[in-house]
């Protein structure tokens, strides 16, 4: 009892003044988790906005800017998946949304959809667009929505789910990976929930409900008996309590990152349940948390390749550089649309070999270069910040002084190459 005690107080709103101070490391600290960096703006509007308001204000709908409704009409015209991954890539830079871009992109590899099976670029956008408008929203819709994603259908082979040969790969990874997490489910749960997804096909890049091809036997699903067809064992799945549990879990260390007891992960279920399974309700209470801004939650998760890579340009001001983006981020070990397989990648200290590494290193070097498509950076203001500002930007909480000095002492009064320093630092692969 005393254990849980502690863990719901673990989750209770952070308080500025008593748990610690509400300054610009922690307003930064927010930005880093919830978007792509921490520019210096944004910081600035966070710290406004308040520990308590700022989740909400951040996961606000937006309307997409003109300069990004110019950008997917271009993209959408070429037509290639590389032409989507470079509309995304720039949204995610220069957007005005950057925290349901992070938030669609977390569902992009909870929901892991790959278009090197789909083959259709119209498609995997939608199914980004679903993640955009969706994501912040309730679980439940967005799980309604992806079970009828014809980019979903065709990566699982729903179009071969047929009556007296149900293709039970929806079935398993609804239940295994999108809903409920391992041990929630039997095998007997998804054989009888595929034959109620027989007929969930794909026609003209459409949802198709082709009739003659469904199940219309009776189903026991969950200990439950009846004539239960695809919406229903949806509705089934996320009602379950695991699948809080599974959900807030999953969202926690996407944003948080610190260590999971099973008594934490409970009182993340509970959290979920009373948000009403809306991820955004979920996330502004987590993200206003007593664990969310403690010390040990301060840069503990490994930036993912499009953190790094994006964030750096984002805290640096870059107004271009999006279109080498999604080249970069694949180098390192993120080709976004592609993940590697049906359980998303490997996040954490996977992120970091010596191949990606190398690659984090290549786009340090790359941040000063004066190529076509490299990003530009306003380096006079950067050069009125001088260094200080230079190490306030990236690590507003304080660096060690030993480090600082060894980037002093290799970049000397050279700002660019001050900057490839920072970003070399293994303190700056974190978030």
């Amino acid at each position: 009892m005393d254990e849980e005690l502690a863990v719901s107080k673990r989750l209770e709103p952070y308080r500025p003044g008593k748990d610690g101070p509400w300054d610009y490391s922690a307003a930064a600290h927010l930005a880093r988790r919830m978007t792509f960096g921490a520019p210096r703006g944004l910081v600035e509007k966070i710290l406004a906005a308040g520990q308590a308001g700022a989740p909400a204000l951040l996961l606000a709908d937006r309307e997409e800017t003109p300069e990004m409704k110019a950008v997917a009409d271009s993209q959408r015209g070429i037509g290639s998946t590389d032409s989507v991954q470079t509309w995304w890539a720039h949204r995610m830079l220069r957007g005005n949304s950057p925290a349901r871009d992070k938030l669609a992109l977390f569902w992009h590899d909870h929901f892991a959809t790959s278009d090197a099976k789909v083959n259709d670029a119209r498609l995997m956008m939608d199914q980004v667009r679903i993640f955009l408008r969706d994501g912040p929203g309730q679980f439940p819709s967005l799980l309604w929505a992806i079970a009828k994603d014809p980019a979903m259908i065709i990566w699982l082979d729903g179009n071969s789910n047929r009556r007296g040969k149900p293709n039970e790969n929806f079935s398993r990874e609804l239940m295994e990976l999108f809903s409920l997490g391992i041990g929630n489910y039997t095998e007997k749960d998804i054989k009888e929930a595929a034959r109620a997804f027989t007929g969930w096909h794909v026609k003209n890049r459409e949802f198709w409900f082709n009739r003659r091809a469904h199940d219309t036997g009776t189903k026991t699903i969950f200990g439950k008996t009846g004539d239960f067809i695809g919406e229903d064992v949806v509705g089934m799945c996320f009602e379950k309590r695991e699948s809080c549990e599974f959900i807030a879990g999953k969202l926690f260390d996407y944003y948080v990152g610190t260590p999971v007891s099973r008594e934490l992960r409970k009182a993340l279920g509970e959290l979920y349940a009373t948000s009403f399974r809306n991820t955004g309700v979920f996330l502004a209470k987590l993200l206003s948390s007593r664990e969310f801004y403690s010390a040990p939650a301060r840069r503990a998760i490994v930036s993912s390749p499009a953190d790094f890579a994006i964030g750096t340009l984002r805290t640096l001001g870059a107004t271009a550089g999006a279109d080498r983006l999604p080249a970069e981020m694949s180098r390192m070990g993120m080709d976004i649309l592609r993940p590697p397989s049906v359980k998303g990648w490997q996040k954490g200290e996977s992120w970091l070999n010596s191949s990606t590494l190398l690659a984090r290193y290549r786009f340090a070097s790359m941040l000063t270069s004066d190529t076509e498509n490299s990003p530009r950076i306003p380096w006079d203001r950067i050069e009125k910040g001088k260094a200080e500002g230079l190490f306030n930007l990236f690590f507003p909480g304080g660096l060690d002084e030993r480090i600082r000095r060894l980037v002093e002492k290799e970049a000397g009064q050279d700002l660019k190459l001050m900057v490839t320093a920072i970003v070399e630092l293994p303190e700056h692969q974190y978030i």
